[in-house]
């Protein structure tokens, strides 16, 4: 394992600037997670980090130690595509033992590592077969295995559940936070998916326009309070303007008058049933473990939670609400 650093990493194609001075620290032997739209830089980062990309400016550090110019193979660094790309005339083995070739091992020790991640992985009864035969999870897996077998220092995951169907997702997700824990691996994971980020990650870094936003070592805690306008957008928050309205219809309208700061809070610090404001319900949509309550005040809309068993309000009916004023952030435009 190691700790990644990133130092003020700049990276242009052209005229168009990827990565705009990208700092960021992934701790060793843990899941960072870098939340980002898509183009924010996500992918090229996680390139210069695996040395298949060279930055324009900055530097990369594992451990401290200055790596920028080393060639891929001397970074000890594996990467995890959105795609699995296995050879198709091979095996799931064939695949596993192509990568691990490199290593120069005996024959039988490397089967015995092939084993070890087939049995972590739960792949075991597949290894026979042709990545054809097998489902996008599975050959995900393979791919896992593949990274996994020459003992990385480093996994790099670029969206690798982006393109497997949202029950596998979910096992696999709690497989990748189980390899961290077996094999307490350094691994840096890309997503655009803001529940995958705070559900992976025992870290959450928000990447916007190449460059770092917000970040914290509590994943819930910054979703609560991110701190950055396009933090709290991508974690799905209210945002509501608050200084361009004559009707004081939030309590910071007066604060901002004539402004275009916007208050963003998510929707857990909405409390319906009591509180100095009203809504009208425009809709209410059955969720896990929840329910999506979708309001309509004035000009804006308000997304709550109910959880399952609490009282739900029905489409049309006028609602009061409350606010947990400490999950409130307001940003200045």
């Amino acid at each position: 394992m190691a700790v990644v650093e990133l130092r003020e990493v700049w990276k242009s194609y052209g005229a168009k600037t990827v990565l705009r001075g990208l700092s960021l620290e992934a701790p060793a032997g843990r899941i960072t997670a870098v939340l980002g739209p898509s183009g924010s830089g996500k992918t090229t980062m996680l390139r210069i980090i695996a040395g298949l990309e060279e930055p324009d400016r900055g530097a990369v550090l594992m451990d401290g130690r200055d790596v920028t110019s080393l060639e891929p193979r001397e970074r000890g660094v594996s990467m995890v595509f959105q795609y699995p790309a296995l050879f198709p005339h091979m095996t799931a083995y064939e695949n596993i033992m192509f990568a691990a070739r490199r290593l120069r091992l005996p024959r039988d020790e490397l089967d015995a590592r092939i084993r070890m991640l087939a049995n972590l992985l739960e792949i075991d009864d597949i290894l026979d077969k042709r990545p054809g035969q097998l489902s996008g999870g599975q050959q995900q897996r393979v791919a896992l295995a593949r990274a996994l077998v020459v003992e990385p220092r480093v996994l790099l995951l670029d969206e690798p559940l982006s393109h497997i169907d949202a029950r596998l997702r979910e096992s696999l997700k709690l497989l990748i936070r189980r390899i961290r824990v077996e094999l307490g691996i350094t691994m840096i994971y890309v997503t655009h998916d803001q529940d995958e980020a705070l559900e992976v990650g025992d870290k959450v870094a928000v990447l916007v326009d190449g460059v770092i936003v917000a970040e914290g070592d509590e994943p819930y805690t910054l979703y609560l309070k991110p701190g950055h306008p396009e933090a709290a957008r991508l974690f799905l928050h209210n945002m509501v303007p608050v200084g361009l309205s004559d009707q004081p219809v939030w309590p910071w309208t007066g604060n901002f008058k004539g402004s275009d700061a916007v208050a963003g809070f998510p929707p857990e610090a909405v409390r319906l049933g009591e509180g100095p404001w009203e809504g009208v319900v425009e809709d209410v949509v059955a969720q896990r473990g929840r329910i999506l309550v979708v309001l309509r005040v004035g000009e804006t809309v308000v997304r709550c939670y109910v959880p399952h068993g609490g009282h739900v309000p029905r489409t049309g009916d006028r609602v009061r609400f409350g606010l947990d004023e400490g999950l409130v952030s307001v940003y200045r435009g």
